[in-house]
Order: C-alpha cells, then sequence, then structure tokens
C-alpha cells in the first residue's frame, strides 16, 4: 500500500473558504471514490506553515492512484469548483509515502493493515474538540535510511512506550524527497503532547538513540495540526456521514 500526502498552502485568509467549497462540491459522485473509500483525513497547521492544509490518502499502490484519478480533472460538473478553489491557494505539493520497515511504528497500516473510512475512528473530536496531530519529518543524509531503522528497533522503541498508543503511523517516502521519513502521532491535546514526549526524552535509551542517529540526520522539523473541522474531511477522528 501507499499513502499519498498532499500540502495546500493557501493565500491568508483562505482557509475557511476551502472548507466551504469542499462542503458545497460535496463528498459523493465522481469524489466517492476518493474521499469516502481512501480519505484517511484533512489537518490544519497551528505551528510551522501558516494556513497549510495536509491530506492523507490511503492507496492499494500507485496504479489504484492513476485509477481513481484518471478522469477527476476533467469531469465538467467539477470545472467550477476548481476553478474556485485554485485561486485561493499559493502552492500545492504532493509525495508517496510507505509504512516503515518496523512493524510496530506503523500500526493502522502495512503488514496486511490499512485503515479506511467506515473502520473504527481512532478518537471523537466531540469528547476531544482540542485533539492535535503531530507530523515530524526527519530528512537524513543519502545512504541514511537503514542506520536510522536499525537504531529505532533497537533503541528508540522501547523509549518511546508513551508514544506507542498515539501513532498513526511512520513513512519514508517512495516518490518526493529521498531519504526522508515521516512520523505521525495524534494527542487529546497540548498537555498531553507535551507529557508523553518529555517521558520519552527522559528515557536513557532515547539519549542513545539521538547520539547513533545525529551524524544521519541533515534536518528535522515538526509542525502541529487540528483535523478539519468538517465530519467527511476527518474520517481518521469521526465517523464519516452519510446521507
Amino acid at each position: 500500500m501507499v499513502i499519498e500526502y498532499r500540502a495546500y498552502t493557501m493565500k491568508p485568509g483562505n482557509l475557511g473558504r476551502f472548507y466551504q467549497s469542499q462542503v458545497d462540491r460535496g463528498f459523493d459522485g465522481v469524489m466517492a471514490p476518493i474521499m469516502r473509500e481512501c480519505l484517511i483525513g484533512y489537518f490544519a497547521t497551528t505551528s510551522g506553515p501558516n494556513e497549510q492544509l495536509v491530506h492523507l490518502y490511503s492507496l492499494d499502490d500507485l496504479e489504484d492512484w492513476r485509477k481513481r484519478y484518471a478522469d477527476v480533472y476533467v469531469v465538467p460538473e467539477l470545472q467550477p469548483y476548481f476553478e474556485q478553489v485554485r485561486p485561493l491557494m499559493l502552492k500545492q505539493e504532493n509525495k508517496f509515502l510507505v509504512p516503515a520497515p518496523i512493524d510496530a511504528l506503523s500500526p493502522l497500516y502495512g503488514a496486511g493493515r490499512d485503515w479506511r473510512p467506515g473502520d473504527a475512528p481512532l478518537a471523537d473530536l466531540q469528547r476531544l474538540p482540542n485533539l492535535l496531530v503531530e507530523e515530524q519529518t526527519v530528512s537524513l543524509v543519502p545512504g541514511g535510511l537503514p542506520k536510522y531503522w536499525a537504531a529505532y528497533e533497537e533503541n528508540a522503541l522501547a523509549a518511546t512506550t508513551p508514544l506507542e498508543t498515539n501513532r498513526i503511523g511512520c513513512f519514508f517516502t517512495l516518490i518526493g524527497p529521498l531519504h526522508q521519513v515521516s512520523h505521525f502521532w495524534y494527542f487529546d491535546d497540548m498537555a498531553d503532547r507535551q507529557r508523553r514526549h518529555n517521558a520519552v526524552a527522559m528515557d536513557p535509551r532515547w539519549q542513545e538513540f539521538l547520539d547513533r542517529t545525529q551524524p544521519l540526520i541533515a534536518s528535522q522539523e515538526s509542525k502541529l495540526m487540528t483535523p478539519a473541522p468538517v465530519p467527511a474531511m476527518s474520517p481518521l477522528f469521526t465517523v464519516f456521514e452519510t446521507a
């Protein structure tokens, strides 16, 4: 399976307009095979790039992606939607990810698992209105991936037990920036995130992992995000509403 990662950076003040455009367009018809069958969720940044919307899709493979998108951009009834949303954006980016080769790092994906809309959501946004999703991107020097995985399995897995129940998945790029690892977690709120990360940082095995991987890391960054406020755009954390 593959994950398509898209990031749309909006012109200032346009994120709300983009959400409304999704509602106006609807989630059925030609968009149903994408939105209702493989969408993981839309997430808006609260730190990092301003007004950036990250959306993730789970697909069988690249051919599955090609088939689902083959006709979308030429469907006549979708042209007004495209004409409406494209002026709202500064840029669009995408890349394709595959699960990490360590089974425990991707509890929802890989090794025969593939979370899809209709499966049980991870959390209830009505109960956890301050839920956060964290994306940590680690860019490695060429050839660094095998050593990074070895260090994670031997040192970091045990140290990151406080994050175990919060993992969405860990992936690396199949198509896109090479030697790049993406970790995704979710937290009840900022205090929950801080508490769990502090517990990891205090574990000596985590320091051993950092010592081993420091020569391998070219850059590292994190951004915090909130799930889209439209239920159909956040199936990972809400039940996908049906007509």
